[in-house]
């Protein structure tokens, strides 16, 4: 009983001093701070268009930041051939030395959803697997729909070139208009493109409305976020300068 007690107590004593460990070596571990966009903070604002997207900014003395979402990104999502949701992104640097804009760090929580945390996908795996979709609806009309049922080959040619079309669409948007990992400088100032984040999960149901959305992109002095929501609501132009 003696040696019992005394292991009982031993364990106790260790998994306090571990406790205590983890608890200084979270104390001492730097955090970066959060700038986060709020429509009615120094420095942010909200514009509408006239061609449906609504464009939240944030300004530093560093860097212009803005977020750029479709009013009706929810409905476009379920028609296209990956389960994907897409914001425009722009930055603009202002300093003289360099800026990553490191899209391959980037992520979105979808709020109504569990939380569920979504990373930005990699344009160029992106473009591998429509190709894949692309071989795989080919094969499957050529080797196998045909082959079985020949009195239906037109229609089955004519769908299959309704979804090619689809994917090649899809394939040319991602290539010539997502945002990459870049670093900018005075002479390369400016990057923007488009983020795409799966929505495929299955944490991730039916569409809610309105949806909540945190948008974070990593710097190195700072963690961007974009709280936002779709359909958005209805924003006003609106800029308040910095208090001097």
């Amino acid at each position: 009983m003696a040696l019992y007690c005394l292991t009982v107590k031993l364990t106790i004593s260790i998994a306090l001093a571990a406790v205590f460990l983890l608890g200084a070596y979270a104390a001492d571990k730097p955090s970066i701070p959060v700038l986060r966009f709020s429509e009615n903070s120094p420095n942010c604002s909200v514009r509408t268009t006239d061609d449906g997207h609504v464009y939240y900014g944030i300004s530093t003395s560093e860097y212009d930041v803005t977020l750029g979402v479709d009013r009706q990104e929810l409905e476009k999502v379920k028609h296209r051939v990956l389960p994907m949701l897409g914001v425009l992104v722009n930055f603009k640097y202002k300093g003289d030395k360099k800026f990553d804009v490191q899209q391959n760090r980037f992520t979105l929580e979808y709020v109504k959803h569990f939380q569920v945390v979504k990373s930005s996908l990699d344009p160029d795996v992106t473009l591998q697997n429509l190709q894949a979709h692309i071989d795989d609806a080919t094969d499957e009309v050529e080797r196998h729909q045909l082959k079985h049922h020949p009195d239906q080959k037109e229609k089955a040619e004519g769908e299959l070139q309704a979804h090619l079309k689809d994917y090649t669409e899809m394939m040319d948007f991602v290539s010539t208009h997502a945002l990459r990992p870049v670093t900018l400088d005075p002479a390369n100032s400016s990057a923007e493109g488009w983020v795409f984040f799966s929505t495929k999960d299955r944490w991730i149901g039916g569409w809610r409305r309105p949806e909540e959305f945190i948008l974070r992109m990593p710097t190195a002095e700072a963690m961007i976020e974009f709280p936002f929501k779709l359909p958005p609501e209805q924003g006003k132009v609106q800029l308040r300068k910095r208090d001097e």
